[in-house]
């Protein structure tokens, strides 16, 4: 018998980034007339996220994903 030797097509590997929440940072919205910005990663857990209300300056942490869902934009609706 003779063996062959298969090169299989690898795809190449993404360049991993340091933190995925990374992104985030600098983002508000609005909650009951009270800005919500992220100001940074939480030291202890990077998948949390730290926000900070403009209303009474605390500073709380929240999960990542949350703020994705928060920061989700609509879908422009259809003209009827």
């Amino acid at each position: 018998m003779s063996a062959k030797q298969i090169a299989l097509p690898f795809r190449a590997r993404r360049k991993e980034q340091s933190n995925a929440s990374v992104d985030l940072i600098g983002r508000s919205y609005a909650d009951d007339g009270a800005m919500v910005t992220v100001i940074g990663i939480c030291p202890s857990d990077d998948r949390r996220v730290m926000v900070q209300r403009d209303l009474d300056g605390r500073t709380l942490s929240m999960p990542g994903w949350l703020m994705r869902l928060i920061f989700l934009e609509k879908k422009n609706k259809r003209a009827a």
